[in-house]
């Protein structure tokens, strides 16, 4: 007798913690889509907003908006982007159907000393052109949402500071979110019924 209800007991609670799970989760998707939408809202036409943390802090400022350029091909996908302030993002990586997987996610290396899919930039001092850039040696930048109309991205990982990038130098936490609102594409070929899909 006492088995079954320790046995009763154990799925009661096995439930509850699935269950808890569950609405833990779909909370956590729904601010996130607000969040989503909320920046959205406040961006105009091929405006986008890198919200990027270096070891916890804000690397861009909070008024920054990026527009520039941005290529879509069926085996590689490149932004270059900047702000007011003259901070930049560069972004490249290829690969054949790297769009095939649902959330796309694309694995960040950093290459030969000086190669890295993503790098990030900012000016120190405008009048002296003195700037600091970072490149990204390891993580993953990730697809969340990927139509003509909007491309959401989250990118998570380790990033060195340029030019010392070499495996002895010190590594930093790099996590961030990238919204594109209606980004003007210089050129687009790939297989969009494969490729596009919207999550929020």
């Amino acid at each position: 007798m006492k088995m079954k209800y320790f046995s009763c007991s154990l799925k009661y609670v096995t439930f509850l913690i699935l269950m808890i799970s569950f609405l833990s989760c779909s909370s956590s998707e729904e601010e996130e889509a607000k969040m989503y939408q909320t920046i959205l809202q406040s961006l105009k036409d091929n405006q986008s907003k890198f919200n990027i943390k270096l070891n916890g802090d804000d690397f861009y400022k909070q008024e920054s908006i990026f527009n520039g350029h941005l290529e879509i091909l069926e085996k590689t996908f490149t932004i270059s982007y900047f702000d007011q302030f003259d901070s930049n993002v560069m972004i490249h990586f290829g690969g054949n159907k790297w769009y095939a997987g649902r959330p796309i996610k694309i694995p960040v290396k950093l290459e030969s000393g000086y190669s890295s899919n993503v790098m990030i930039g900012r000016m120190k001092d405008k009048e002296k052109r003195l700037g600091e850039g970072y490149l990204m040696a390891e993580g993953f930048l990730t697809f969340k949402c990927f139509t003509k109309e909007k491309i959401i991205m989250t990118l998570e990982g380790k990033a060195k500071k340029y030019p010392k990038v070499d495996a002895a130098s010190p590594s930093f936490d790099v996590k961030g979110t990238i919204v594109i609102k209606n980004p003007k594409i210089n050129f687009l070929s790939v297989d969009e019924k494969a490729a596009f899909y919207e999550k929020y």
